[in-house]
C-alpha cells in the first residue's frame, strides 16, 4: 500500500506537469492558423518561329508565326501586342489581343511618307490553368512601303480630259468665270495589293481635306487669276505621296483687236508729216457668254513712252476706239510722234500696243495669233537715198585732182546734208550741210595717189549718205569704188 506521503509526492508531480502542459493547450487554442500556398503549375514558353530578323527591313504586309510549350499542361491561346506595350492583360482598353491561331498576316503603319517606321511585335501564351508566359517573345524590325502614286489628274471638259475631242499639253486651261470647276484624279498602290486608297484635296493654299475614298469634287465658287488644285493619296499603312498639282485659270482674259490699219502684213511706213489712225474693238468673253463679266478699262502705249487709259462707262459699255499720231503737232501733244532716227542709219521701229482690262481686274496680254493683233509695228519717216554721179563704179580715172560728184532724194521731205568720206581706211568723214546757198553735191579731191602695184592702192573708195530734214540718215552707205591713174607728161 502506497504511503500517503509518496501519494502526495506523485499527485504534487503531476500537478506540476499538467500546468504547461494546460497553457502550451491554451496558448495554442487562441493563435489561428495560416495556410502556405504552393504553386505547383509552371508558366508556359512562347517563341517565334518566323519572324524577321533584329532590326531588320520588311514589307509593311508581314506574316508572323508563333508557338508555345507547357511542361506540366498545354497551351490554350495567345495573346499578341504591337510598340511599347506592356503587359497589363485584364485591364481597361489592353493593347493585348488574344488568339488561337500560331500565326497571322499583319499590316504595319507607317507614318511618314516614303519612309521606315521601326515596330515592336510581342507574343505571349496562356496555358490550361491561365497562366501567362512572364516573358513574351518579341522581335523589333523597320516596315517599309511603297508609297501610293496620283496617276491621273484632270478638270471635266479641260484640255487633259479624256473625252476632250482635240488634245493640246502646251494649252492653257482656262475656266469661264463664274462656272463651277469639276476635278477627277485616280491612283494605285504598288504595293498595296488592291488595297483601297484614300485622297485628299485642296485648291491653292486652302487646307487639305480630310482623306477619303472620293476620287472626284465640284468648286462651285472660285476667284479670277490662276491656281493649283492638289490632290495627294493615302495608303492603308497611312503613307502618304508628295501632292500632284492642276494649274488652270479661272477667268478668260478680255481680247483686243487691231482694225486698223489694214495691210496684208503687220508693218507699214508713213510718210512723214502724214497722219496715222489706229481703230480697235475690245471683247470680254464672260460677257458674250452671257455670264457677267464685261470691261472696264482700255490702254493703248505707243512705244512704252506713251501710255493712254480709257475708262469704260459701266452702264452703257461704251469706250473710245480709235487714236491718230502725227508728226504736225509739238512734242508736247499727245498725238506727236518722231521718226525715231538712228545714228547709225534708218530709224527704229514703232510699236503700237492696244490691251483690255475686264470687271473682275484681269488684264489681256499680248497675242501671237494675227487675227487677235494687239500690237501693230510701223515706221515712221521713209529715210533718204543717195547716188554717186561721177566717176562711175570701177572707171579710171586720170589725174590726181578728182572732183565726185553726188546727189540725194527723200520721198517724202528735203534732203538737208550729206556725210561723205574718200578712202576712210586713211581719211576723216565730213558733214556738209545744205543750205544758204550751199548744195553740197560734189566735192574736189586733191593730189590723190594713182593706184597699181603695192605700196600704192588697188583701189580708192568714196563713201556717201544723205540726211533728211527729220533728221534721219540714209539707212546704208552708197559706196564706190575706182581707179586712178597718172596723167601722160606733158609735151615739150
Amino acid at each position: 500500500m502506497m504511503s500517503f506521503r509518496r501519494l502526495a509526492a506523485g499527485a504534487l508531480a503531476v500537478a506540476f506537469l499538467a500546468i504547461p502542459l494546460a497553457a502550451m493547450i491554451f496558448l495554442t487554442g487562441c493563435r489561428r492558423q495560416e495556410k502556405v500556398f504552393v504553386d505547383s503549375n509552371l508558366a508556359p514558353d512562347t517563341r517565334l518561329t518566323s519572324a524577321p530578323g533584329p532590326y531588320s527591313q520588311a514589307n509593311y504586309r508581314i506574316h508572323l508565326y508563333w508557338d508555345g510549350t507547357d511542361q506540366d499542361g498545354y497551351v490554350v491561346a495567345y495573346h499578341f501586342a504591337w510598340d511599347d506595350t506592356v503587359p497589363n492583360y485584364g485591364a481597361e482598353n489592353s493593347p493585348w489581343r488574344a488568339t488561337s491561331n500560331t500565326d497571322s498576316l499583319f499590316k504595319a503603319l507607317i507614318d511618314t511618307a516614303g519612309e521606315t517606321r521601326r515596330h515592336t511585335f510581342y507574343v505571349r501564351a496562356v496555358d490550361n490553368e491561365g497562366k501567362l508566359d512572364p516573358m513574351p517573345a518579341r522581335v523589333r524590325f523597320d516596315a517599309w512601303t511603297v508609297v501610293p502614286q496620283i496617276d491621273s489628274l484632270y478638270r471635266v471638259g479641260g484640255p487633259l480630259d479624256p473625252s476632250s475631242p482635240y488634245y493640246d499639253p502646251d494649252a492653257k486651261d482656262t475656266v469661264l468665270m463664274g462656272t463651277p470647276a469639276e476635278f477627277v484624279w485616280g491612283g494605285w498602290d504598288p504595293d498595296g495589293l488592291g488595297a483601297p486608297i484614300d485622297y485628299s484635296y485642296r485648291l491653292d493654299s486652302n487646307p487639305f481635306s480630310p482623306f477619303g475614298p472620293e476620287t472626284g469634287v465640284t468648286i462651285p465658287t472660285i476667284s479670277s487669276g490662276t491656281h493649283f488644285f492638289y490632290v495627294k493619296a493615302q495608303d492603308e499603312t497611312g503613307a502618304e505621296n508628295f501632292p500632284e498639282n492642276y494649274k488652270f485659270v479661272m477667268n478668260y482674259e478680255p481680247d483686243s483687236q487691231i482694225l486698223e490699219p489694214i495691210e496684208d502684213s503687220a508693218t507699214l511706213t508713213v510718210d512723214d508729216k502724214d497722219t496715222i489712225w489706229f481703230r480697235w474693238v475690245c471683247r470680254d468673253r464672260e460677257q458674250l457668254e452671257g455670264q457677267g463679266g464685261g470691261l472696264s478699262q482700255v490702254l493703248i502705249s505707243l512705244d512704252n513712252d506713251f501710255l493712254k487709259v480709257f475708262t469704260v462707262n459701266d452702264t452703257t459699255g461704251e469706250y473710245p476706239t480709235e487714236w491718230y499720231f502725227t508728226s504736225n503737232t509739238g512734242p508736247s501733244d499727245e498725238h506727236y510722234i518722231s521718226s525715231r532716227n538712228s545714228p547709225q542709219g534708218g530709224n527704229a521701229v514703232h510699236e503700237f500696243e492696244v490691251w483690255a482690262r475686264d470687271v473682275e481686274g484681269t488684264f489681256e496680254r499680248p497675242s501671237d495669233v494675227p487675227e487677235d493683233r494687239e500690237v501693230f509695228e510701223f515706221w515712221y519717216n521713209f529715210p533718204p537715198t543717195s547716188e554717186v554721179l561721177y566717176p562711175a563704179p570701177w572707171e579710171t580715172v586720170v589725174g590726181t585732182d578728182i572732183e565726185i560728184l553726188w546727189d540725194g532724194v527723200d520721198v517724202d521731205g528735203e534732203i538737208t546734208a550729206f556725210q561723205f568720206v574718200l578712202d576712210p581706211w586713211a581719211n576723216a568723214y565730213r558733214v556738209c550741210q545744205i543750205g544758204a546757198g550751199n548744195e553740197c553735191t560734189s566735192w574736189l579731191f586733191e593730189g590723190v595717189e594713182p593706184t597699181g602695184e603695192p605700196p600704192l592702192p588697188e583701189y580708192h573708195e568714196f563713201r556717201v549718205r544723205a540726211q533728211d530734214d527729220a533728221g534721219c540718215w540714209e539707212e546704208t552707205w552708197n559706196i564706190l569704188r575706182f581707179y586712178v591713174e597718172e596723167p601722160p607728161p606733158a609735151d615739150k
